[in-house]
């Protein structure tokens, strides 16, 4: 399997299992003084945060495992966190131009499962544990999650573009609504 050819990539252990809690904890402790929004149309029933600071410099210390494991340059553009509860959907869908490159990394919580269809159109189910990553083609591949069953799930996603792309205006998504 190679990004170039599959579109997409797991990465187990990008980040230490440690700090991808440590991340976590970060996130449930924002999510415990209301700092994170509530009206998130694509996941109601989570709190997330666009462009959290400790999300972003984890951002900009992967960079260059992430450029060396996918084999291109990159611009971060944005990162956005969830804290999914019972009953969370994420619908099948692409994302916009400042996601040319996604990662999403598990954060802790329960195990919920992420899906993609390949370049085939092929379901494919990826299991992650705190600290591995699916790398993908955001706006070029399908992904969704079923239904959660499970209490609560933390996971946070980070956008680039590759530096020499369609989508280099992206960089650093200037978006308003933070």
């Amino acid at each position: 399997m190679t990004f170039y050819k599959d579109g997409y990539l797991i990465v187990r252990g990008l980040l230490d299992t440690k700090d991808a809690l440590d991340l976590g904890a970060h996130l449930k402790k924002r999510e415990s003084l209301n700092q994170g929004m509530k009206d998130d149309k694509q996941a109601p029933l989570s709190t997330s945060f666009y462009s959290d600071s400790i999300s972003s410099a984890k951002q900009m210390e992967l960079l260059s495992k992430i450029e060396k494991h996918i084999g291109l340059e990159l611009f971060k553009t944005y990162n956005y966190a969830r804290i999914y509860k019972k009953g969370s959907i994420l619908r099948i869908h692409r994302d916009r131009e400042a996601c040319e490159i996604s990662l999403t990394m598990d954060l802790g919580g329960d195990k919920w499962d992420v899906w993609l269809l390949d370049r085939n159109e092929n379901p494919i189910k990826v299991q992650l544990n705190p600290g591995d990553v699916l790398i993908y083609r955001g706006c070029e591949i399908w992904h969704w999650r079923s239904k959660f069953e499970g209490e609560e799930h933390i996971q946070v996603f980070m956008h680039y573009v590759d530096k020499y792309g369609p989508y280099a205006w992206a960089k650093d998504d200037k978006r308003e609504n933070k």
